[in-house]
């Protein structure tokens, strides 16, 4: 019982550090990319190149919002299975500190 324990924690810290250490270095890339493409709209639209539909573009993503949180049950899964999951939270938290 205890071996089965420390072998999922253990499995759970390394998939978790691998995770948070990923998550971060791609988040970081990822904000730049939409930074830029919308730093971009943006003075396409005040130089009318392109008419941007901002009512439009609000509602849509007022319909995003609304559909995320039909997916919020499915992380629930994910804390069923306990010492995977506590290592997998500790290893995501390692990795982010680490990257």
């Amino acid at each position: 019982m205890i071996g089965f324990f420390l072998k999922s924690l253990g499995i759970g810290l390394l998939i978790g550090f691998i995770l948070g250490y990923l998550f971060k270095k791609i988040s970081k890339i990822i904000v730049v990319v939409v930074a830029v493409l919308l730093i971009g709209l943006v003075l396409l639209g005040q130089n009318e190149i392109i008419n941007i539909g901002w009512l439009a573009l609000r509602e849509n993503s007022d319909l995003l919002v609304e559909q995320a949180g039909y997916y919020q049950g499915s992380i629930g899964l994910l804390f069923r299975n306990g010492p995977f999951s506590i290592g997998i939270i500790i290893g995501a938290i390692l990795g982010l500190i680490k990257g």
